[in-house]
């Protein structure tokens, strides 16, 4: 069986390890506030899923979902692969995940920087996660 998805050494069938709400508002670039809403961890990644929504003086972006390249995490300091960055909805609201290698450690300090619309300044901000 296969599962595309999923990273390369990911278990399978996946096993998760449980879901840590965030709620964490990274800002407005562009007329668009990104939220980071929670932290999926599975065994051996985890998906960062966040909202991104326009504000009402949102200018067009070129993309809905800020592609896999734009996004930088790190966990205390240690860099963590962006394997991918997927979503659905329109120019007005997109939600979704970003799928990171590996998983965070519960406790650590988890730095978010993405960049929502070339020539925007990087939306950024760190989350203690729960130990």
């Amino acid at each position: 069986m296969s599962a595309p998805h999923l990273p390369e050494q990911a278990p399978f069938p996946p096993i998760p390890r449980g879901v840590l709400p965030l709620g964490v508002d990274l800002g407005v670039a562009h007329g668009h506030r990104l939220l980071l809403l929670s932290l999926e961890r599975w065994d051996g990644w985890a998906d960062l899923r966040f909202a991104r929504f326009d504000t009402g003086s949102g200018q067009r972006l070129a993309r809905r979902v800020p592609p896999a390249e734009q996004w930088r995490v790190h966990a205390d300091g240690v860099a963590i692969e962006v394997v991918d960055a997927v979503g659905r909805g329109d120019r007005w609201f997109s939600n979704g995940e970003v799928r990171l290698v590996p998983a965070p450690p519960p406790g650590s300090s988890l730095e978010v920087e993405v960049l929502l619309a070339p020539g925007a300044p990087a939306l950024s901000g760190v989350v203690a996660l729960p130990g």
